[in-house]
């Protein structure tokens, strides 16, 4: 769980850190844009303006007596607010609250429509319009432009993709989560119940593997007789064979668990099924002096199934009966429409433990199990059966009367 949110909260972060960068291209783009419409616009508008004012100090007498005040009165008529005269470095007429700063301006820079440059002053954004003339005298013309509300539109823009890219990532984060834990709750299923497997596999096979290693050696360090040598080597062969079938059952178990494991299914009968149940027990049921018997509507009804794994379903669920059940007992197996069962008049199941031994290798009695040879896997890999027949296994049992697994499709 902890490396799926890790996945999610990286690749949430990753969407988060593109879609930023993204976003401020786009917003930058958009205001160095604005901003040079802006330029261009007010710069012609700047150009006229000063034409004007050209036109009318032309008029003016060189001579005249108080030019500059003439020169002045034309300038205010005609040029915006927040502009300002300039003769030399003299300031005649400012309508901006900007000091302009004649000796600082670039007059070799030429920019079109008119020579400008950007200001920051007392925390305001500003485009300096500027130019000069000569009518005998140097007069220089300036316009300063207030554009800090591109900047604030700019800025809140850049808030406002922060807000919606943050919820929008945390959403992905949520969503992704989702879909991962969805698409990888199989596999995590999967895996957790392998690693459950191969642990109490561990378990089951340390203690027959002990055994044989301690007999082998003693039978190759000791000198035993002939009676010890003999029941030594029938231990080692009784737990090899044990060793052997737990083998088989965990490497079929195992298959079960895949999500890709497919399986056969065909309308079978189920009478037919029951012969060949029959048929593979009754060599063991006999030594038992245990007696099988067929009960419920099988006759003539048929299911779609997966033959094989069906077989190995009823046989599993018949030799837990026959460990359950005393010698001369009866073992049941029936049918009707919805389902398949098997059950016996055996010892029962307490029920504190009628989920715990569904998972593999759990024993109700261990001691007389493992004397019985039971590895406790039977109802485990009868559960992964039901299962993979898109079916549910349901497990009734009372203590001192018998117990009834069913499988209903």
């Amino acid at each position: 769980m902890h490396m799926i949110k890790k996945i999610a909260f990286t690749a949430s972060m990753l969407l988060f850190v593109l879609a930023q960068l993204f976003s401020f291209y786009v917003i930058t783009a958009s205001h160095k844009e604005k901003i040079e419409l802006i330029r261009e616009k007010e710069g012609k508008s700047f150009e006229e303006t000063v034409r004007k004012f050209s036109r009318q100090v032309r008029e003016i007498d060189e001579d005249a007596s108080g030019k500059d005040y003439l020169v002045t009165h034309c300038f205010r008529q005609n040029m915006k607010e927040n502009s300002a005269l300039y003769k030399g470095e003299e300031e005649l007429f400012n309508s901006s609250p900007y000091t302009f700063h004649v000796a600082k301006t670039d007059w070799e820079k030429e920019e079109y429509p008119t020579a400008s440059t950007m200001e920051e002053a007392n925390g305001r954004h500003l485009i300096i319009f500027y130019t000069e003339y000569k009518n005998k005298q140097m007069y220089y013309v300036y316009h300063a432009l207030d554009i800090t509300s591109v900047y604030d539109e700019s800025f809140l823009l850049v808030a406002q993709e922060m807000l919606i890219s943050v919820l929008a990532s945390f959403g992905m984060a949520v969503l992704l989560t989702y879909l991962i834990k969805k698409i990888t709750r199989p596999l995590q299923a999967v895996n957790e119940a392998q690693r459950q497997l191969i642990g109490s596999m561990s378990h089951e096979l340390k203690t027959p593997l002990t055994a044989i290693k301690g007999y082998s050696e003693t039978l190759l360090g000791v000198r035993l007789s002939q009676e010890q040598k003999e029941r030594a080597l029938l231990y080692i062969n009784r737990e090899s064979g044990r060793l052997s079938r737990l083998s088989e059952k965990m490497m079929e178990l195992t298959r079960l668990y895949e999500p890709e494991c497919s399986i056969a299914c065909v309308e079978s009968s189920v009478e037919a099924l029951f012969e060949a149940v029959e048929e593979s027990v009754k060599h063991g049921l006999c030594e038992k002096n245990l007696t099988l018997l067929t009960e419920g509507e099988y006759r003539g009804l048929t299911k779609r199934m997966d033959v094989d794994l069906m077989t190995g379903f009823l046989i599993n669920l018949v030799n837990n009966s026959a460990m359950a059940s005393e010698e001369g007992g009866r073992i049941f197996m029936g049918a009707d429409k919805d389902s398949l069962w098997v059950r016996d008049e055996g010892c029962g199941i307490p029920p504190e433990e009628l989920e715990k031994v569904r998972k593999a290798f759990y024993r109700v009695d261990s001691s007389r199990s493992r004397k019985s040879g039971n590895m406790g896997l039977g109802l485990a890999l009868c559960e992964q059966i039901a299962s993979v027949h898109q079916g549910k296994m349901k497990i009734e049992s009372r203590e001192g009367v018998g117990t009834k697994v069913s499988i209903f499709f």
